[in-house]
């Protein structure tokens, strides 16, 4: 289902089309028709709004849906920097498996969200790709009305030949998000392997937080699925090879890491991870 902005950006669309294709008089017509029916259906959810107990509309809020349209009347119950600062604490735990965290620095007039980025993900480009990716998959849910995201410390990728990335990274313009399940499909110390499109993925939780890696260990290319996981070090079952799942995959003895998915929880308890299309 669409979202409340992807509907907006359609009407936007449709009105530039009849704009360009019709008379004058009536594309201001059909201009006037849509704000009309807007004007009117925004009365009438502001008086649902203030018949609605806060608990309900607390509940109707954490629908992204619902929430998109109470954003767009100005009535949602939580102001812009509130939504903005509890999407990122819902980001954070997939940036502390990078050792990084992020901070709020402003929302300018323009509606430019300004985020800077802290920890090992400050400068490490095979960590600022996936996880700029993440905070603007949170934030776009979050708070629709946000034009552009600024996160300082955000680095180019090196590139090799060809200029071609030197790591196989997930990155905006090539993802998409993808339903994984609900929130406690794998219990705390346990591990579970899924396919997410054409993806062989395994979920780690740890400690409660869950973290998505490709199923594919570093050193030797096997699957991982299968393998120990003792609550933080999961190993693979061919070679031995043990990584850290809550510090980015790295491997505890050698070089190497595990290619991270990055992994969001929403407010309805569905998580969902971001792969390349």
């Amino acid at each position: 289902m669409a979202s409340a902005g992807e509907v907006g950006d359609r009407v936007e669309r449709l009105l530039a089309e009849f704009e360009a294709l019709a008379d004058p008089t009536l594309a201001a017509r059909a201009e006037e028709l849509v704000r009309t029916v807007v004007e009117f259906y925004g009365t009438a959810l502001e008086r649902i709004v203030e018949l609605t107990p806060e608990p309900a509309l607390e509940r109707l809020a954490a629908d992204q849906i619902v929430a998109g349209v109470l954003v767009v009347h100005d009535l949602h119950p939580h102001s812009l920097e509130q939504r903005v600062q509890r999407a990122l604490d819902g980001v954070r735990p997939y940036l502390g498996s990078h050792s990084g965290d992020v901070s709020f620095v402003e929302i300018t007039d323009e509606g430019v969200l300004r985020l800077a980025l802290g920890g090992s993900c400050d400068g490490c480009p095979s960590s600022t790709v996936t996880v700029k990716l993440a905070i603007e998959q949170a934030i776009e849910h979050a708070a629709p009305e946000i034009v552009r995201i600024d996160v300082e410390g955000v680095v180019p990728l090196e590139t090799g030949p060809g200029g071609r990335p030197l790591l196989p990274l997930v990155t905006a313009e090539k993802a998409s998000w993808v339903e994984l399940g609900e929130a406690d499909m794998v219990a705390p110390g346990a591990v579970s392997s899924a396919r997410v499109r054409d993806a062989a993925t395994v979920v780690c939780n740890a400690g409660g937080t869950l973290y998505a890696y490709r199923d594919r260990c570093a050193a030797c290319q096997e699957a991982l699925s299968g393998g120990h996981f003792d609550g933080r070090l999961l190993s693979c079952p061919s070679c031995g090879a043990s990584y850290d799942v809550v510090a980015a995959g790295r491997a505890v003895n050698g070089n190497g890491h595990l290619d991270p998915l990055p992994l969001l929880a929403s407010d309805d308890g569905t998580i969902r991870v971001a792969v390349s299309t």
